[in-house]
């Protein structure tokens, strides 16, 4: 089939869902190819093996790929479906894949780990060098089957990410032991290039032939901080040393000035008081040569070391950073780490573009201190909560509420933060305690609300709070009223009623009620008796009694109704074909009300629960009121297309909400218990709340956007990425 109409959506969702198919076909056949390449592999290294063991080794390896060959093509096929359709259900960017290494996991590793995750990585960028010449040409063709106006890469199910993860994934079903399993996997990889360079060159033919146009524009960057190419001295062995180095004599005995280290309870410390820390931080000369040989860099550390006495030599004036000068006061290789590491952090911070330029201003104003630190305080480096770290994370984390400079309340921010830190970049630090200072200060400043404030926040969250339980209680009370088996001939708009605000009062009746009667109001009662009265076939045979009830009954949904705060107006149309289901019964010469055409029997053919009360949250509007409800329930798909990233609504966050008036950015600080409300307040401190779903599908609408909020420790996590990088470089 030849698509000649760029535009027809319909053809090109049907030539994207038979690439996928044929990318599924052809899995076997590609697994079968890796395994041979490691076959082959194999056998080369078992012929030139002089070790008996090692040899016996390698045969083992090998037989046992024999073995696991029909069961690896299968579950790699199953591997890649999987993630071709987790892919195609996702209709946002994800956030950064589980995968990515994170500068606070480093610290958690041991020396084999680490060879493993760099064995693995240089892997990795083997398999993309070799795919790379054609994968920005099928980016753009897979963007353009999809419908998509711009180039999005992580929307591409057949970018090489995905087959690595799939292979994998499909190698950790088997059973061999690790070591066998990382060497099978860093020889496929090897080949897994190759093999997707050829694959993606013929399918960028096959759909060019077909008409499909390329989506222009240029690529969006990779990672949103930037990460400097430093090739050499930092390393992931390196920078593991730096962050689990034991404390030294001298650290040991002022550690109770500093204070203990405490553990929060979710794998991060904190420092139960705060002090100096100082330490020598040097190992002795001859084995920080060792340590630089056995990195290769000794001749990298030397023409560092000859800039620095050239730098030393100049005339003050014409040195070109403070850097220099600290650097001359390092003392061994894991102090020159240290340095390195803050100059890196602070780099990638102050270009980060979430950031205005005078916050990146202030953080770079800070390095001086932050250098000066990383020289008598390793702690800064391994402790989240360390009070530099803190600092540094309220400063960038907060202002992430001003989308510019000109917003409002920017210049009320920034005025007492430049007061508050200029002592820290102007003055000598030896200790952690002026930032521990300058921290509670701000802290003190920023967490400070009135007490109007306060107990508008107060109010907000019991009313969110009530809602939430209220509507839990409901829920379960319309799963009753739906799997009842006398509701063939009941009208749609009574059920709709029932299954709506009356399971609202009743629910907020047993929530409420302290008097421990069993059925408070008769409300639960009412649902009886509106169902019986609601069918005129069965009221007509008894209509005295039907005589006694209406009134009362009436008087109860008015009752109840109230009870909530929800406008019996909104009802009006249920009242009335109540009314007029009543007298049809009094009367049979009455005129018949007007039903649903077909809705009682359709309900008890499908037995679905009326579709504006099968999942959505109601809040009175006096709660609406307090804590801002935006209620968008009603114009809801019955779906959310696909998964929004993990933790994304977690208090904390920020992200940008399309309103009336526009774009306006706002952070999420407080969820209720079941997570089902959200509220968000913005800079300002003007609150609004919306139901977890409303967000979810806003954001999957494109009307919701995620702002990662932590530029401290990406900033890190690029580090940790950099040395990551040098490491895959470096041959041992």
């Amino acid at each position: 089939m030849k698509v000649t109409e760029p535009e027809d959506a319909q053809q090109y969702s049907a030539l994207f869902d038979a690439t996928i198919r044929q990318a599924v076909g052809g899995a076997p056949a590609l697994m079968a190819r890796l395994v041979a390449h490691v076959r082959g592999a194999l056998r080369e290294l078992e012929s030139d093996a002089t070790d008996r063991r090692e040899r016996d080794r390698l045969t083992h390896a090998r037989r046992l790929l024999n073995q696991m060959e029909g069961p690896l093509c299968e579950r790699f096929s199953e591997e890649l479906l999987n993630a071709f359709n987790r892919i195609s259900s996702i209709e946002r960017p994800m956030a950064a894949p589980a995968s990515t290494l994170h500068f606070d996991q480093v610290g958690a590793m041991d020396a084999a780990q680490v060879r493993e995750h760099v064995e693995s990585a240089r892997a990795q960028h083997s398999v993309h060098g070799a795919s790379n010449t054609t994968l920005e040409e099928l980016n753009r063709l897979v963007c353009a089957l999809l419908g998509l106006k711009e180039v999005r890469l992580e929307r591409n199910p057949l970018r090489p990410s995905v087959y690595m993860d799939a292979v994998t994934a499909a190698l950790a079903q088997q059973p061999v032991p690790s070591t066998i399993r990382q060497s099978w996997l860093s020889m496929m990889f090897s080949a897994l290039g190759h093999e997707l360079g050829v694959y993606y060159h013929d399918l960028c033919a096959e759909l060019r032939d077909k008409g499909v146009g390329a989506v222009a524009g240029p690529l969006p960057a990779a990672a949103r901080v930037s990460v400097r190419a430093e090739p050499g001295l930092l390393t992931l062995e390196k920078l593991r040393q730096l962050l689990t180095r034991r404390p030294g004599a001298t650290e040991t005995a002022i550690a109770q000035r500093y204070g203990s280290v405490e553990s929060t309870g979710n794998g991060e410390s904190t420092f139960a008081d705060h002090g100096t820390v100082a330490s020598d931080f040097s190992p002795t000369v001859p084995a920080a040569f060792e340590a630089l040989r056995d990195m290769n860099q000794v001749e990298q550390v030397a023409q560092r070391v000859q800039a620095r006495e050239a730098a030393e030599a100049a005339p003050a004036h014409a040195r070109q950073h403070p850097r220099d000068q600290l650097r001359q006061s390092a003392h061994g290789l894991e102090q020159l780490l240290g340095l390195e590491v803050v100059e890196m952090m602070v780099d990638n911070i102050t270009r980060d573009p979430r950031l205005l330029a005078p916050i990146q201003r202030i953080v770079a104003d800070l390095e001086p201190a932050l250098l000066q630190l990383a020289l008598v305080d390793p702690r800064f480096f391994s402790h989240k909560q360390h009070p530099a770290r803190r600092l540094l994370h309220e400063i960038t984390h907060r202002s992430i509420a001003f989308e510019s400079v000109d917003s409002r309340g920017f210049s009320g921010f920034m005025e007492p933060l430049q007061e508050a830190v200029a002592p820290l970049a102007a003055g000598p630090i030896a200790t952690a305690e002026p930032f521990d200072q300058v921290l509670e200060r701000l802290v003190a400043l920023w967490d400070a609300p009135g007490g109007a404030e306060q107990r508008q926040l107060a109010r907000a969250v019991k009313a969110l709070q009530e809602a939430e339980q209220r509507n839990a209680l409901a829920a379960t009370i319309v799963a009753d009223i739906q799997g009842r088996t006398d509701l063939a001939q009941v009208p749609r708009q009574v059920i709709d009623f029932l299954c709506g605000p009356w399971a609202q009062v009743v629910a907020h009746a047993r929530i409420t009620d302290r008097s421990g009667v069993a059925d408070p109001g008769d409300y639960a009662q009412s649902i009886e008796d509106l169902i019986w009265s609601a069918q005129p076939h069965r009221t007509a045979s008894n209509r005295p009694a039907l005589g006694l009830l209406a009134p009362r009954l009436l008087g109860r949904l008015h009752a109840g109704l109230e009870a909530i705060d929800c406008p019996v107006a909104g009802s009006s149309e249920f009242f009335d074909l109540l009314g007029s289901l009543h007298r049809q019964a009094m009367d049979p010469a009455a005129q018949p009300p007007a039903l649903v055409p077909g809705a009682e029997q359709r309900f008890a053919d499908t037995g679905a629960m009326p579709a504006a009360f099968g999942d959505s949250l109601w809040l009175a509007p006096t709660e609406a009121l307090v804590s801002g409800f935006i209620d968008l329930e009603t114009k809801l798909r019955p779906a959310v297309p696909g998964p929004v990233p993990v933790d994304a609504f977690q208090p904390g966050a920020w992200v940008t909400l399309l309103a009336e008036d526009g774009w306006t950015r706002t952070r999420l600080i407080w969820a209720s218990p079941q997570s089902t409300l959200l509220l968000f307040s913005d800079a300002l401190g003007y609150m609004q709340s919306l139901t977890r779903r409303a967000c979810e599908q806003m954001f999957a609408d494109g009307q919701l956007r995620i702002v990662c909020a932590d530029p401290v420790e990406d900033a890190l996590d690029a580090v940790a990425q950099t040395a990551m990088q040098n490491s895959v470089d470096i041959r041992f």
